[in-house]
């Protein structure tokens, strides 16, 4: 037998043993000078509630009882809030890990709005990027022409042109910010 069960079968078998002694007082079956008196009661309920507790799946780790009142660290809740500060971590990493710093940089910049400076790059990088963040459904082009609009209209020199005349953030492309923003280390 765990010890789960085990403390399960001891709080039902005191409990119904104490729910018969409270049965018993309305009907005479207990004699006056045996009836337990109100602090006794109030000890058997709390020594009810600790055998109840003992047999959930909760252990007390720590139990102080000051000025301040009564309080105490259960094993299991810190066990879970470990698992989710796990979780919480993994999804940081994941999320930062679905964009590139440069693909980024370029989701914040289009999400704030006003102008986005950018220069082409002869080595595609930009356009690589752009592609990538087009592909996840986190931009989506402006002109008519796609993507390919970007080396139509720069690819000849080495200015800088607006980035947010070519492709803006999805709904999703700003979903993904906040969520990223919403599980920064710390936040």
């Amino acid at each position: 037998m765990t010890r789960h069960r085990f403390g399960m079968a001891c709080a039902i078998a005191i409990t119904l043993a104490y729910l018969a002694y409270l049965l018993a007082i309305p009907f005479g079956l207990v004699p006056d000078n045996h009836r337990l008196e109100l602090h006794e009661v109030a000890l058997a309920v709390v020594l009810l509630a600790g055998v109840a507790f003992a047999a959930g799946p909760y252990s007390i780790t720590d139990l102080t009882i000051g000025a301040g009142g009564v309080s105490a660290r259960l094993a299991r809740y810190e066990a879970k809030q470990r698992h989710l500060e796990s979780d919480l971590r993994a999804l940081q990493v994941a999320l930062t890990g679905v964009v590139t710093k440069y693909e980024w940089d370029h989701l914040r910049n289009l999400a704030r709005g006003g102008p986005v400076p950018a220069r082409f790059r002869h080595d595609r990088k930009l356009q690589l990027e752009l592609e990538r963040l087009d592909a996840m459904g986190f931009v989506e082009p402006v002109d008519p022409r796609g993507l390919n609009a970007i080396p139509e209209d720069h690819g000849a020199h080495d200015g800088e042109f607006d980035l947010a005349h070519y492709v803006r953030v999805t709904a999703e492309g700003r979903e993904y910010l906040a969520l990223r923003d919403a599980l920064k280390p710390g936040a």
